[in-house]
């Protein structure tokens, strides 16, 4: 029978909780700050004060906090089956916050503030077990030593591993996620899926076998947002959000690896406004030798309805071996239903003053002082009755404590109508002015956050 030990209640630390432990039983460990490295070397749940509260979203309140200075991690976890759920682990100048050991799997790290440490969360797998990453906040994983600047890294085995629901923010210096296998077949079976990436890093991807990476939004990133550097084989790339980076939407290169890249499809991805390109592949990196495939970017949106340029005027693709397929694209954004993570408000209908143009000013103020905000624009346009017609869209981060104003136009229809996506912070206001066409205010129209109807689901737009 299984059983449940306290701490410091039947034990002062972590560490002689699990020294007492026997397999399956459960160590609940109370608020508080715990100064000890912790190897977890039994089949056990680990639970912290916030065990089962998503970290992305909390309050940083009655906190179960592990700190160490251990060049293998804070949390090392050298058994399978374990679970790590609802702790801050933090300030190891010496190495990663959590490491899980290449010969075991089927780890749960779940709900967790993983911060300031040399890197994130080490993650290795044997993969005989699914292993799971998922609600978890990595943020600022940027202080010196070997590796430095990863939120989730491993250039071990990493097979059967799942990363799910998580922040990347702070802007870790080299990647918000990197597989960075230095042989093929070691790295291999990889799900990223659902995470939030705010002006962080890139998904970089080195000697990986059959990777999915599908519905995560990445914005401002702070190189290209998904980097493919050699030696990859079957990766899927599906239905992200890749906008605003400084560098490329996805780059496929062979930088770190001199081996190509083969077996690419890129699909029903939204990617635009990135500063050098939305798809650049390097010359000599990607081989459609058979049966390798051509690489397809086909069906994507390049925030162009005339397509990416050099075609259209959307973001520009980079072929030069001439190795990808990216007709026909999408003329409208496949993301424009697909709410970002966060509160969804509504304004409700509003009805236009006279037949004439109206200029609609929304002001966005971050009020938080520590925390940046994730804001989604949606507006959509329509008649008195009958459906009703997108005409914005929009997703942009907000800096702490600053404001931005947004400038749209309305004509030829009665009423409109703006949703708001609010993520990271609850401490975003809205109003909106509309201004008649001679400039007038109209304040009988304003609209501002404590009117705004919060719903539970994004009406549909079609």
């Amino acid at each position: 029978m299984a059983n449940v030990i306290f701490v410091p209640a039947d034990f002062p630390t972590i560490a002689a909780a699990i020294v007492a432990a026997n397999e399956f039983d459960t160590i609940l460990v109370a608020p508080g700050v715990y100064n000890e490295t912790i190897i977890v070397n039994k089949t056990i749940q680990l639970h912290g004060a916030q065990s089962g509260v998503d970290a992305r979203t909390r309050f940083p309140l009655a906190e179960s906090t592990i700190t160490g200075n251990n060049a293998s991690g804070v949390v090392q976890v050298t058994a399978d089956n374990v679970v790590i759920d609802g702790f801050t682990v933090q300030n190891n100048s010496a190495g990663p916050g959590i490491t899980t050991s290449p010969l075991t799997s089927g780890y749960w790290i779940f709900n967790n503030i993983i911060q300031n440490n040399v890197l994130g969360l080490y993650l290795n797998s044997s993969g005989l077990t699914f292993s799971q990453a998922r609600f978890n906040l990595i943020q600022s994983n940027n202080q010196p030593g070997a590796a430095t600047g990863n939120g989730i890294y491993t250039d071990q085995a990493s097979v059967n591993v799942f990363i799910d629901n998580n922040k990347f923010q702070g802007t870790h210096a080299n990647a918000s996620i990197n597989f960075s296998g230095v042989a093929p077949g070691v790295q291999e079976d990889i799900l990223i899926a659902n995470n939030l990436m705010v002006q962080d890093n890139s998904i970089a991807l080195t000697n990986t076998t059959n990777v999915k990476i599908t519905n995560n939004t990445m914005l401002n990133t702070q190189g290209s947002s998904i980097f493919i550097a050699g030696g990859t084989d079957r990766t899927e790339i599906e239905s992200n959000i890749l906008h605003n980076s400084i560098s490329n939407g996805i780059s496929v290169n062979n930088v770190f690896d001199p081996d190509d890249n083969t077996n690419i499809r890129a699909k029903l991805n939204s990617i635009q406004g990135n500063t050098v390109a939305g798809l650049n592949i390097a010359a000599g990196s990607y081989n459609t030798t058979p049966p390798n495939r051509r690489l397809d970017a086909t069906n994507n949106w390049w925030g162009s309805a005339s397509g990416p340029a050099p075609i259209g005027t959307g973001d520009t693709v980079i072929d030069p071996d001439a190795v990808a397929e990216i007709t026909p694209f999408l003329t409208a954004d496949p993301t424009a239903s697909q709410a970002i993570p966060g509160n969804m408000l509504s304004t409700g209908p509003i009805q236009r003053n006279g037949s004439n143009v109206q200029t609609i000013i929304v002001d966005v103020l971050n009020n938080d002082p520590l925390t940046m905000a994730v804001v989604e624009i949606r507006g959509f346009i329509m008649g008195t009755a009958g459906p009703k017609t997108p005409f914005v869209h929009e997703i942009f981060t907000l800096d702490p404590s600053t404001k931005i104003q947004k400038t749209y136009s309305v004509s030829g229809f009665e009423e409109y109508e703006f949703q708001f996506g609010i993520t990271a912070t609850d401490a975003v206001h809205i109003s909106i002015w509309p201004r008649d066409i001679g400039g007038n205010l109209l304040p009988t129209q304003r609209i501002v956050t404590s009117e705004l109807q919060q719903i539970s689901i994004l009406t549909p737009i079609s």
